[in-house]
């Protein structure tokens, strides 16, 4: 137990921290570089001026870069949270993330919101409890369905499937479905190729009969779902190892 003294205490009764609001955004560096660094705080600072309009935050955008720059370690995890007219980096080594995942659905619904999908809130109670849940059932992670039954998003990742028509499909963001770096890089990349790429609605029957189902997160990378409920999925000759082999399992070499 830490007990605080008042000046330490003074900290945490900010009020935007105690009413839950503040803005992060996580990324990652490889090969000698951040990776979407631009893009991470081009999202971040539209969420920090939605939030907290008066701190003016995007005129910050090449000081706060210069600043996560100079803090620069290679092979590294970074989250970068803004809090009224505060901002704290943390970093620390990066560890792997197992290609592969078992998927399961959640036992909340998702419903629509008031916030933009770039706003990206350090509030992962509930996406934690599912997760604990899901464990026990010897999944890794979960999909969260929205009030029509409709897939939206993972734990902390956007989806992305093969359908059995040949075309890859993933949700539009909205209010409940993240913005996701990744995601958008990922999609630039596939149109960019050539690849059917689409945003459309993806329901549970799509996942059971997708032929393949992707997770994009920037810290975790793109995750193969070698399971859904009780369907497997089979990894290789896949169309997932051919898209990695051109963007990187994080976006690498995009």
């Amino acid at each position: 137990m830490k007990i605080l003294t008042k000046e330490l205490a003074q900290h945490y009764q900010i009020a935007s921290l105690q009413r839950g609001y503040a803005v992060f955004t996580s990324f990652i560096s490889r090969n000698g570089k951040i990776l979407f660094l631009d893009s991470h705080l081009e999202r971040l600072l539209m969420g920090a001026d939605f939030l907290f309009p008066n701190a003016d935050w995007t005129k910050n955008n090449e000081k706060l870069k210069q600043y996560v720059e100079s803090e620069f370690q290679n092979e590294s995890y970074f989250r970068l949270t803004i809090f009224d007219d505060n901002v704290y980096l943390q970093h620390r080594e990066l560890t792997a993330s197992p290609i592969s995942v078992k998927l399961t659905s959640a036992l909340k619904m998702k419903t629509p919101g008031l916030l933009p999908p770039f706003v990206k809130l350090s509030n992962y109670v509930e996406a934690d409890l599912e997760l604990i849940s899901a464990k026990f059932k010897n999944f890794d992670d979960v999909v969260f369905f929205d009030h029509l039954q409709n897939v939206t998003e993972a734990s902390t990742s956007n989806i992305f499937i093969l359908a059995s028509n040949g075309s890859i499909l993933t949700p539009a963001p909205s209010s409940m479905i993240l913005d996701g770096i990744t995601r958008k890089k990922l999609f630039q990349k596939l149109e960019a190729n050539n690849y059917p790429i689409i945003e459309s609605t993806i329901t549970k029957t799509d996942l059971l009969n997708a032929k393949e189902i992707w997770l994009t997160n920037s810290v975790k990378g793109i995750r193969f779902v070698e399971q859904f409920e009780n369907v497997n999925f089979e990894i290789k000759n896949s169309l997932f190892e051919k898209i990695t082999s051109v963007f990187g399992r994080y976006g690498e070499l995009a």
